[in-house]
């Protein structure tokens, strides 16, 4: 399967927000082919745009991390709204992510922990609303979900703070509410401390042509796993000492 072949595909699904099948024995190459798929799915949905923000995450720091750049409109401002009907699928992820205070431009070294440190301006709440373009997207190939920006569907930014290195993240208490249902976590992030993925990713996105630029949000991962979602719930993420973020499915 081509880079080209590919985007098409998942251009279209964008456009007319109908989800198809992959097609058997069709795989992608490996990750970088499937990152070439999303730059060129970005470059038609969106073109001359960059990312305003990214989605960055893994199972494990066993492994690595995966990435996926969102467009400005799809970035979306507490509390929100969506329509449930215009997703093939809905599913919401509670979520903290870094707000850039000074951008991180290409460089020939990679940077330090400090030095991204030192870039940050805060810490947020966010939901994710996590969409796919895949029919069958659970028993996808995981290349064309990453090809498929990961399954992002939009992202909601919530309050948050500054004061965000003096957190234990291992003790971080998180309350997530869908609807009737609320799920509870204290620590629970992938990565331990979500901080760990932002020097990967300012390397990841500058390789790619989109370093990280002041005001860009960078979304880490759930911490209570993906939930399902339907028309009619309030979705509200609490994270005690951080913030919180909300959003109506309609």
């Amino acid at each position: 399967m081509s880079v080209g072949e590919a985007a098409k595909m998942l251009v279209d699904a964008q456009r007319t927000r109908r989800a198809f099948a992959v097609p058997q024995n069709r795989d992608l190459e490996g990750e970088q082919q499937a990152y070439q798929v999303q730059d060129a799915v970005f470059g038609q949905l969106w073109p001359g745009a960059k990312p305003a923000a990214w989605k960055v995450g893994g199972p494990s720091d066993k492994v690595e991390p995966t990435a996926a750049p969102i467009p400005s409109e799809n970035l979306l401002r507490s509390p929100a709204s969506v329509q449930a009907s215009r997703r093939n699928f809905l599913g919401v992820e509670a979520e903290v992510a870094f707000r850039l205070a000074r951008d991180l431009p290409a460089r020939g070294r990679p940077y330090s922990g400090g030095e991204v440190a030192a870039a940050i301006g805060e810490l947020l709440v966010t939901v994710e609303l996590c969409d796919t373009r895949l029919a069958g997207w659970k028993d996808a190939p995981a290349l064309w979900k990453l090809a498929d920006f990961g399954n992002n569907g939009a992202l909601v930014i919530g309050s948050g703070t500054a004061k965000w290195r003096e957190l234990d993240f291992a003790k971080q208490e998180v309350v997530f509410s869908i609807g009737a249902r609320t799920r509870r976590a204290q620590g629970g992030h992938s990565f331990g401390n979500p901080f760990r993925l932002m020097p990967w990713i300012a390397v990841h996105a500058a390789q790619r042509g989109m370093p990280l630029r002041a005001g860009d949000v960078v979304t880490t991962g759930a911490w209570t796993g993906l939930e399902a979602a339907q028309a009619g719930d309030e979705v509200t993420a609490r994270f005690a000492g951080i913030g919180e973020a909300k959003v109506r499915i309609n």
